[in-house]
């Protein structure tokens, strides 16, 4: 049988009262467990001395007629003045409505389940718990804001005692007297174009709710049960579920060593709030057909790969006449030469996704060989009676060893000739070889 609001009422105030007589049970229980009955029997009396005061005040009526007096203590909101500035001594406000404005945009009100904040005396935070209360369709709070509560109703048959109740509770839903305050940075807005000019001021308040239940679906998709997709993910794996990712979040904190300070929700997030990434996107310049260039190594692909030319440079420059051995060949290879033109594949593999039949274009001035190599799916038969010849590999290869001998030179620090030269084109091929073997043409799609 679900629970009712009622026993849930009840089932938090005995949950208080374990919590404070926890101390005192464990300080009972290490002398039950040396065996001496003296203290054994001292130990019992001072426990139900000390019990006693507790069990009373969280009786439900007394505890409930405690509470509401402390209610005034706090008040509920979703949009928490102390998130502007910890100081701020400006009014909360609690919004409970649903309303759609505009599906385009996500605002507070459009919450249909809002997380109510509390903020105020943190020791009164025991009473903002128990107003935030709710089961299925029974909420606390809405009840205490129609003016009657059936479920407090249970713990009373004092019509008198059941009405301060709801009274008390009721101050901590909004303040009597609303107040703004300078370390809330208000906004004057005009409203008059007149001589008189017309203003409103308007407050500025951070949206806890908000806040908060983007904290939870954060938090959700990265320690919740999508544990499974994000292992699938990063082993990149398929995985039937959708993977749900928030990247480049950041963290801002609120209340520093005392997030309790801002507000009650402020401290179950441990006073931090994630801002998602609103960067904009990340220019990326469109791929065309390389019609007016005359080869694939022109400044543009220069320009790509400068950061690698400048440190291939900076290691030739540092090299010792002894240091002529197999250790600096490899480094040579796998940390310059390699990488160089594995960005030249990638930089061809992009060119090779545009649409195909530019090569024979009239306004097209590149190198024939190059042609071959990059317009792979052009529809010409005579064109790829050409391509599949493969003798266009070695030209594109010794192109690339004699651009790679231009930019590496440096007269003063070393000299490089046709020894270097025959080893460039001699790798690039092997390389350039291998990417046509696993290039795919149109009909593999």
């Amino acid at each position: 049988m679900d629970m009712t609001l009622a026993e849930a009422i009840a089932n938090y105030i005995e949950q208080r009262k374990k919590t404070k007589l926890e101390p005192l049970q464990k300080k009972r229980q290490k002398v039950l467990d040396k065996g001496d009955e003296v203290a054994i029997a001292a130990a019992n009396t001072e426990y139900r001395s000390a019990a006693l005061p507790i069990e009373e005040s969280f009786e439900p009526k007394t505890w409930l007629t405690n509470a509401a007096k402390r209610a005034k203590q706090i008040s509920l909101a979703t949009h928490a003045a102390k998130f502007t500035h910890s100081d701020a001594k400006a009014t909360s406000r609690l919004v409970v409505e649903h309303t759609v404005f505009d599906d385009a945009y996500l605002v507070t009100s459009s919450l249909k389940d809002k997380a109510i904040d509390a903020v105020g005396n943190a020791a009164a935070l025991d009473v903002a718990k128990l107003l935030n209360l709710k089961v299925e369709n029974e909420s606390l709070i809405e009840q205490i804001r129609q003016g009657s509560s059936p479920a407090l109703s249970e713990f009373t048959s004092d019509a008198a005692l059941l009405s301060s109740w709801l009274e008390g509770f009721k101050e901590a839903l909004g303040d009597k007297q609303l107040t703004v305050n300078s370390l809330t940075k208000q906004l004057y807005f005009p409203v008059s174009n007149t001589a008189e000019s017309e203003y409103h001021l308007i407050c500025p308040l951070f949206s806890s709710a908000l806040c908060h239940q983007l904290h939870e679906k954060v938090t959700s998709s990265r320690y919740g049960t999508s544990k499974e997709v994000r292992d699938a993910r990063k082993a990149g794996n398929y995985h039937s579920l959708m993977d749900v990712n928030f990247p480049e979040t950041a963290i801002q904190t609120f209340g520093g060593s005392k997030p309790q300070n801002i507000s009650q929700l402020n401290s179950e997030r441990y006073g931090q709030t994630f801002l998602l990434n609103t960067s904009p996107p990340t220019f990326q310049s469109q791929v065309k057909p390389p019609l007016s260039q005359k080869t694939i190594f022109s400044n543009q692909f220069t320009r790509k790969v400068f950061a690698s030319l400048r440190e291939f440079k900076t290691f030739l420059e540092s090299l010792k006449p002894h240091e002529n051995n197999f250790r600096t060949r490899y480094k040579r290879d796998h940390y310059f030469v390699i990488p160089i033109i594995e960005q030249l594949l990638h930089y061809a593999s992009s060119i090779q996704k545009i649409e195909s039949g530019w090569a024979l274009l009239p306004e097209c001035n590149l190198k024939a060989e190059h042609a071959l190599w990059l317009d792979h799916n052009n529809e010409d038969l005579s064109f790829q009676t050409e391509r599949g010849k493969l003798n266009w590999l070695p030209v594109v290869a010794n192109d690339f060893a004699t651009w790679l001998i231009k930019q590496l030179k440096n007269d003063e620090h070393y000299l490089l000739g046709d020894v270097e030269h025959a080893y460039f084109h001699k790798l690039c091929l092997h390389h350039l070889t291998r990417f046509e073997r696993v290039t795919p043409t149109k009909g593999d799609f």
